[in-house]
């Protein structure tokens, strides 16, 4: 969400590097943008220099972030579960994930 003028807008990403301007107050599409290969811009309902300040005011804050990119998921070297020792040691003993309770003899 940007604030430009007193008025607020949304910035919704429609697919890599391309981005929608909507106008909150009416829910209504006022341009769109596209940041590569160069910079372009599109109105559909204001003028010019007000999308071009909002598509300004979008780069400074980081709206055209990706956001919408999924997360790295984490992919076991070998079928034991355990990451690769790229040292060639022995591998090292499995830490119990630190949400769970301490054993019963640490409790002695």
């Amino acid at each position: 969400m940007l604030l430009v003028m007193g008025v607020t807008y949304r910035i919704e990403r429609t697919a890599p590097h391309c981005y929608s301007v909507v106008r909150l107050l009416d829910d209504v599409e006022v341009g769109t943008f596209r940041t590569l290969p160069s910079l372009r811009i599109r109105t559909a309902h204001i003028d010019v220099p007000l999308l071009r300040d909002i598509v300004r005011a979008a780069l400074r804050s980081a709206r055209t972030s990706a956001v919408m990119h999924a997360a790295p998921v984490f992919q076991p070297d070998d079928d034991s579960g355990e990451p690769a020792n790229s040292t060639g040691d022995a591998p090292q003993a499995v830490r119990p994930p630190s949400s769970s309770p301490p054993p019963a003899s640490a409790m002695a």
